[in-house]
């Protein structure tokens, strides 16, 4: 590896008493590495920002647990929402696949702000936060569920969208050695912070309490959100840190080859690698959206009692969190897609358990079956994050992310939707049938990811004059 503009100059000299100085060390600079990435070395966080990046990593952490109850806690407030309103299942579920389909297609327009300039971490976050307050501030009052459409969708999925991608593209930014396993870190916290409000809701209270917790929920949402978000700081473009040698890095053992080029998003697209992934994203979507918004009421009507509720739902929102980090680790070492193919063969096999202990009433295997749906729901956001930059490259990778994250809001329509309007139109069947559909969803997921296939440069050779 050589420097962009000059070559590198001689080492310091070594202090009296210590060792040589390294030859391989870093300097602050521009470096190239032998696939074309380009690296700016130091300075370190502290110096940038007066933190160090764990500090950043941390407060990006804690604002996505504040706003990810928006997701994870809208499916056990769903009985309770009926309860108080007397709204049906199809109209209290309406706000949620709505929400889902902003906060998903939300993910490309932040990125392009966020190169542009116009959209840093220390506005997205407070205003996403403020935004997101506004979603569960809205239920109690909303006797029509379009206001809740409103309020919990429109408004509470934008702002959650813009603190999503915003602390998630953060994290992958300050630690670029290491990017799964930290964006899988902010997006466990995303699920794990909503784990006792979902063991809480699932018990059962009066509809008498959803005025009081919702808006201690939203006045929590927006002040933690706020806090952390001020002083959020992004690192300059292409930022490596100095204690980490990106020449060692760039030649490190690896499971699979880094892209063969960079990718514009419309070259990515025209591939075909980007499709399949947002069919894997989307099928594993509408099974993960499946089980945070209806599975809870699909328990209370198949009469499971409150406490078996509210272990099932609290089981599948921390499986989705625990599962996000066992993939980003996985990520760091193996063949990321063999392991999302594997996860998703697991979740589909979960939710076939899952309809089998519904049909059958059996509380204990629920418990279990639900953990392990939501352990193969969330591996698959951290997973197809990396293989999109495995596949296309670093330079439009936030753009491209953005691309593949946005068919969760398909995932979204369908899962919940489907949900909803088997529902309406088979009520005596869709205790069993829909975790059927929706394990149906997670294999097709699973189908995908094992047919995924990095794009290759087509190459060809000049035929001879005559």
């Amino acid at each position: 590896m050589t420097t962009a503009h000059r070559p590198p100059e001689p080492p310091d000299r070594p202090a009296p008493g210590a060792g040589p100085a390294s030859p391989y060390a870093p300097r602050a600079g521009e470096y190239r590495d032998w696939s074309g990435r380009r690296y700016t070395v130091g300075p370190s966080a502290r110096a940038l920002t007066g933190r160090d990046r764990s500090h950043l990593l941390g407060r990006a952490a804690l604002a996505l647990a504040a706003v990810g109850v928006l997701q994870f806690g809208y499916g056990a407030a769903v009985p309770l929402l009926i309860a108080a309103h007397g709204w049906s299942p199809v109209q209290a579920l309406l706000p949620f696949a709505v929400w889902a389909l902003v906060q998903a297609g939300s993910a490309a327009p932040v990125a392009r702000l966020r190169e542009r300039g116009a959209l840093p971490p220390s506005l997205a976050v407070p205003l996403g936060s403020v935004l997101a307050a506004a979603g569960p501030a809205s239920l109690p009052w909303a006797a029509d569920p379009l206001w809740a459409v409103l309020g919990h969708g429109l408004l509470g999925g934008a702002g959650a969208g813009l603190v999503y991608h915003s602390c998630v593209h953060l994290a992958a930014a300050w630690y670029p050695e290491r990017p799964a396993l930290h964006t899988a870190f902010t997006g466990a916290a995303f699920a794990l912070g909503s784990v006792p409000l979902v063991a809480a809701a699932g018990l059962g209270p009066p509809p008498e309490v959803l005025a009081p917790a919702a808006l201690a929920l939203a006045v929590l949402v927006g002040a933690v959100g706020a806090a952390c978000g001020l002083r959020l700081a992004e690192p300059p473009p292409r930022w490596w840190p100095p204690e980490t040698d990106p020449r060692g890095w760039a030649l490190r053992p690896r499971t699979a080859p880094p892209a063969s080029r960079d990718h514009s998003p419309a070259e990515a697209w025209r591939s075909g690698a980007l499709p399949r992934l947002h069919l894997v994203v989307a099928a594993s979507g509408a099974a993960a959206l499946f089980d945070a918004a209806v599975l809870p009421l699909l328990l209370t009507r198949a009469d499971f009692p409150p406490g078996a509720v509210a272990a099932a739902a609290a089981a599948v929102v921390a499986g989705s969190g625990l599962g996000r980090i066992a993939a980003g680790g996985w990520a760091e070492r193996g063949d990321r897609r063999t392991v999302l193919a594997a996860a998703l063969a697991c979740g589909a096999v979960a939710h076939a358990g899952l309809a089998a202990a519904v049909a059958a009433g059996a509380a204990p295997a629920l418990v279990c079956f639900a953990a392990a749906a939501g352990i193969g729901g969330g591996s698959c956001y951290p997973l197809t994050r990396e293989l999109a930059v495995d596949f296309f490259g670093v330079r439009d990778s936030a753009r491209i992310q953005g691309l593949v994250y946005s068919a969760k809001g398909v995932g979204g329509l369908v899962g919940v939707g489907g949900a909803a309007a088997l529902l309406a139109l088979a009520p005596a069947a869709w205790t069993v049938a829909a975790p059927a559909a929706a394990g149906a969803a997670a294999g097709a997921a699973a189908l995908a990811a094992a047919r995924l296939r990095r794009p290759l440069s087509a190459r060809t050779l000049p035929l001879p004059s005559t």
